[in-house]
C-alpha cells in the first residue's frame, strides 16, 4: 500500500480542471483504447475519477443513467456541464455506491491514484452486476523514465510518481475471484520544449503528491540543468515514454 495524500490530490486537479482538457493528450489515447470493451447499451454506468468528463458524451449514449464520481468538487462541475451525469463526490478508494448496481465501470488513468489497487479492484468489480463490465487503464513501472533520469541529475528527490509493476497488478486482477483480462501498450509524446512536458503534467493535475517531494520552487540553475540533460530525440524534441495498462472484469 502506498501513502497517498487525497487533499493534495484534489487540490492539484482542482487547480488543473479549468486547464485540463488542453493538456489531456495521453487521457485521450488511453480512453479511446478503452470504449470497444464497453456495451453499446446498458441500464448504469459510472466514469469513475470522471475528472473533466471528456469521455462523459459518448458514456451517456451508452447508458440510460450515468454517475461520474471524482475526489474534485471543480473537476465534477466541468464534467456536468458535458452531458446528463449525476455527480458524486467522494474518494474511490471508499467506494460509496453499493454492491451490484452499475452495468458497466469506466476508470480511465485513475487507479494510479489509489492508495490500495488491490482493495480498489476487488471492491469496484464487487459493485459490477450480473453481465456488467469494468474496463479501466492505469499507468505502469517505467513511465516517464527519461524524466525521472533527468531529475537524478539535478538532486535525489523523488519528482515522479511510484507506478504499480504488471506482475503484480495481474496478482490484484487474479485474486477478484473474476474473470479479466490485461494488455499493455507504450505510447510516447513529443514535446518541442520539456517545459510543454512539465505543463501537461501539470496541467493533469498528474505532479508528484507523495512522499519525499522536493521542497519550494526549481531555481533557474537547476532547471537549466534539468533541460541540458533531458535526451533529445533526432529531431530535437523532448520525448515522454508512458507504458499503459489496460484491464477488464467481468461481472
Amino acid at each position: 500500500m502506498q501513502q497517498v495524500d487525497k487533499l493534495k490530490v484534489a487540490e492539484a486537479f482542482g487547480r488543473a480542471a479549468r486547464s485540463y482538457e488542453r493538456h489531456n493528450g495521453l487521457q485521450r489515447q488511453s480512453g479511446e483504447a478503452l470504449l470497444p470493451w464497453l456495451p453499446a447499451r446498458a441500464g448504469v454506468g459510472l466514469d469513475l475519477g470522471c475528472g473533466s468528463g471528456w469521455f462523459v458524451p459518448e458514456l451517456a449514449r451508452r447508458a440510460e443513467r450515468l454517475l461520474a464520481l471524482d475526489l474534485s468538487p471543480a473537476m465534477l462541475q466541468q464534467a456536468c456541464t458535458k452531458g446528463a451525469v449525476e455527480p458524486i463526490c467522494a474518494d474511490m478508494d471508499r467506494p460509496p455506491l453499493p454492491g451490484h448496481s452499475l452495468d458497466f465501470i469506466f476508470a480511465n488513468l485513475c487507479l494510479q491514484w489509489s492508495a490500495d489497487p488491490a482493495a480498489w479492484l476487488a471492491q469496484w468489480s464487487d459493485r459490477l452486476r450480473p453481465g456488467g463490465v469494468m474496463v479501466f487503464s492505469t499507468l505502469l513501472a517505467g513511465s516517464l523514465h527519461e524524466l525521472e533520469a533527468a531529475w537524478r541529475q539535478v538532486d535525489q528527490h523523488a519528482h515522479i510518481n511510484r507506478f504499480i509493476e504488471p506482475e503484480p497488478l495481474a496478482a490484484h486482477l487474479a485474486a477478484t475471484g473474476r474473470r479479466w483480462r490485461l494488455e499493455q501498450a507504450d505510447i510516447r509524446l513529443a514535446y518541442p520544449e520539456l517545459k510543454g512536458l512539465l505543463l501537461d503534467l501539470k496541467g493533469i493535475g498528474a505532479n508528484r503528491i507523495n512522499d519525499n517531494r522536493r521542497p519550494g520552487l526549481l531555481g533557474r540553475a537547476a532547471w537549466q540543468r534539468l533541460n541540458l540533460t533531458y535526451p533529445k530525440n533526432q529531431h530535437g524534441d523532448c520525448v515522454a515514454s508512458y507504458r499503459l495498462a489496460y484491464g477488464v472484469i467481468y461481472g
